[in-house]
Order: C-alpha cells, then structure tokens, then sequence
C-alpha cells in the first residue's frame, strides 16, 4: 500500500504544482484588486440592493455585498465558485487515471501482480489523493496570509482556517464519489461524465432552491448547500450539518469503492 501511495503522489507532484501555483496566482491577483473595491464598497452594495432577493441568495450573497473586507471579497469572487471548481478538476482526474485509468490502458494487472490486495491498492490511492487535496487546500487558502502581509491588508487568520476545514471536506467528499465510480468503471471517460453529471445535477438543485418558492428543501441535496465559503470566511463558523454531510459520503463511497473493486472481475489481455 505504501507503495502505490508513494508512486501516486510521486506521478502527480507536478500537477498538484501547476494546481497549487494557480490558486496562489489567483489570490494575488484578488489581493492587487482588492484596495480599489473596498474603495467602492458601499457603491456596489447600494447596487445590490436593486437585484431579486432570491439571485443574492443563490449565488451566496444573502447578507448583503460584503466587499468591505478581504474575507468577504474573497468568498465572492474565489471561493464561492473558482476554488470548487479548481477542485473539482484536479481530483476527478486523479481518481479517474487511479484505477479506471489503469483499467482502460491496460497497465491495471501489473499493479495487481504486486503483493498487495485490491483493497489496499484502493486505499493507498484514495489516502494519496487526501494529502494531493491537503495540499492544494493550504497552499490555495493559506497563501492568502503572506500575500497579505506584503500588500498590508488587514485578514483574519481564523477564517481560513475554517474555510480550509470547510473546502477540506467539499474536496474529500467529491473525490469519494469520484474513486466510488473510478472502482467500477473501465474508461477514464466514464469516471468524468458520472461525477460531473452528479455535481451538475447538485448545483443545478441549489440555484433552483434558492429561486424557485417551494422547491426550497431541494438544496439539501446539494454539496453546493453545505460548502458555504460565506459563512466560512465572514461568519467564521461551518454547520454541524455540513460537517456530518460530507463525512457520511465520504466514508460511504469509500468503503463501497473499496469493497466493489476487490470483487470486481477486471479482464486482461
């Protein structure tokens, strides 16, 4: 297991690179922006105040614009969307090129020709992707406090570290559901078009909660629900709920994945 945990970190240390760059980069680049919009902070929140309650509140602006502060900024234009995203991308590849990957270029039996069991392949790929997504979470949230420091603006250090708690545990959930699907599936392909097709389904169920009257409890269904960079950042809290939430998928999906790949029937040539 130890193994195929060190050669996975080892054949992604490049990608978790260019990743981890790119949410520094982009934190630098709010951080040069931010002295003009905490200028026209009070502007942009009389302008607010003209749009439809129900669009602030889907796209997670239900107390008003707060652009006053860097946190606030932040949840706004980086975490309540780019962030997720970036995400999204880095670890449904891995999950996807861990197993199913292996599968579909044929090179899955020499991995298990080795003295180890499917189950701990499963495991050492899955702990592999926890420490990619460790990380990219404290270079992408962390690195906002030297770049802070060096322009001096004020942040408030308590809020990222819940706001990594929260992005934490919205990361792992979604690489559960990805390795769930990895663990069954033959083509890098499928891997991308199931979870992709869920988180879709996902977002797609929160904006329409948050716009449609009575359809209100369809938010629950979301991840996008439960991973609130607003209330990470300003409010610096994250719900019990939301907590409980991802925990429960993540452990669900992976002792399934991990259970169903070592009874699967992989053919090989």
């Amino acid at each position: 297991m130890l193994a195929i945990f060190l050669s996975t970190i080892k054949d992604r240390k490049i990608s978790l690179a260019i990743y981890s760059a790119t949410g520094v980069g982009l934190l630098w680049i709010y951080v040069l922006l931010f002295p003009s919009i905490q200028a026209q902070a009070e502007g942009f929140g009389e302008l607010m105040k003209n749009y439809p309650e129900g669009f602030l509140k889907a796209f997670g602006i239900e107390d008003g614009l707060i652009l006053s502060t860097l946190e606030g900024f932040l949840a706004l234009e980086q975490f309540s969307l780019v962030w997720p995203i970036i995400v999204i991308f880095l670890l449904v590849s891995l999950a996807a090129a861990g197993i199913a990957g292996e599968v579909e270029k044929g090179t899955s039996e020499i991995i298990l020709a080795r003295p180890v069991s499917r189950r701990n392949v499963f495991v050492g790929r899955y702990l592999a992707g926890a420490v990619i997504l460790s990380v990219f979470t404290v270079f992408s949230v962390f690195g906002i406090v030297p770049l802070a420091e060096l322009h001096s603006i004020d942040y408030v250090l308590k809020s990222y570290v819940i706001m990594a708690i929260t992005g934490f545990l919205f990361g792992i959930a979604v690489f559960s559901i990805a390795m769930l699907f990895s663990a069954i599936s033959s083509e890098r392909g499928r891997v991308y078009m199931a979870t992709g097709g869920i988180l879709i389904v996902m977002y797609v169920l929160n904006l329409v909660s948050a716009l449609k009257d009575g359809l209100g409890n369809l938010r629950y269904l979301s991840f996008f629900h439960y991973y609130d960079p607003t209330q990470a950042l300003v409010h610096n809290s994250i719900s019990g709920g939301a907590v409980w939430v991802f925990i429960v998928i993540s452990v669900a999906c992976a002792v399934t994945g991990a259970v169903l790949f070592s009874r699967r029937d992989i053919k090989t040539v």
